[in-house]
């Protein structure tokens, strides 16, 4: 019995870590991908920036005011 949840538990953890180391390479192969997209969404104003963590793409106009695309940055 003890070898049983010795295992369950030593399954569990790596689980655990699994998620954690899993999600930041998500996040190494996403996040350039998605800078990229907001580039693109810019094609009639300047980049200016991205955040991965609020999916908040901001360009700048020709006069310099910096207007936000989309993101969740106010919410």
């Amino acid at each position: 019995m003890k070898k049983r949840s010795v295992l369950v538990l030593i399954l569990f953890l790596s689980l655990i870590l699994l998620a954690c180391i899993g999600s930041e390479i998500v996040r190494k192969v996403a996040e350039p991908i998605d800078e990229q997209g907001c580039k693109i969404d810019c094609k009639y104003l300047e980049f200016y920036s991205y955040d991965y963590l609020t999916h908040t793409c901001k360009c700048k106009t020709k006069d310099g005011t910096v207007v936000t695309l989309y993101g969740y940055e106010g919410e």
